[in-house]
């Protein structure tokens, strides 16, 4: 019987986490898309920037027992857990986060989620011999994520669960920002004269 192979998400050094090379970890991969009605908003796009990064953390916080660690392989963020770990309950707060973005923007949002097994490899180290046969291709080059992506909406109860920065105050944030520029500007064009 020929052995499972793994797909696998590289890291450049793994000196410093908890986490073992050609280890097998339970990943999860998620990605909030940004709404094209809503684009045009003060803020919105840089408001959706903050708040993928925000949604990562959140999972990251939520589930440290499972002592989780944010990957990036080809500009696609994953999230490996070292624990175990119910992934229906990361699933369950994935879609919680999505409900509250709805509820600050007031428009419809959707993501795509997947949770697989996954194996942690360093660059440029050669596998375990034990874990040699099960070494799979880079998972962001193969289809595997297109095969067991689920398509997720929010919209079911929009609600403040409080994991996000509301909307509204990032944008009062941005306004002041500009208000304390503005001023700063007008004080060194005034030591200037």
């Amino acid at each position: 019987m020929a052995d499972k192979k793994y797909p696998v998400l590289y890291a450049t050094s793994i000196k410093g986490t908890i986490f073992r090379h050609c280890g097998v970890y339970n990943t999860v991969y998620f990605n909030i898309y940004n709404n094209k009605e809503l684009e045009d908003k003060p803020y919105y796009l840089e408001y959706m920037e903050k708040t993928r990064e925000e949604a990562y953390k959140a999972i990251q916080n939520k589930f440290t027992m499972s002592q989780p660690l944010k990957v990036t392989n080809d500009h696609k963020v994953f999230i490996i857990f070292r624990g175990n770990i119910d992934m229906r309950d990361v699933k369950t707060f994935c879609k919680m986060m999505l409900q509250e973005l709805e509820y600050f923007t007031e428009g419809i949002h959707s993501a795509d989620y997947a949770e697989l097994e996954t194996m942690f490899m360093e660059i440029g180290r050669a596998p375990s011999f034990l874990k040699a046969s099960k070494v799979g291709e880079k998972l962001t080059q193969t289809d595997i994520l297109d095969k067991i992506m689920v398509h997720m909406d929010g919209h079911d109860q929009p609600q403040d669960n409080g994991c996000l920065t509301p909307y509204t105050d990032y944008v009062d944030f941005k306004e002041e920002e500009k208000r304390q520029n503005l001023k700063k500007e007008e004080l060194e064009e005034v030591v200037e004269w």
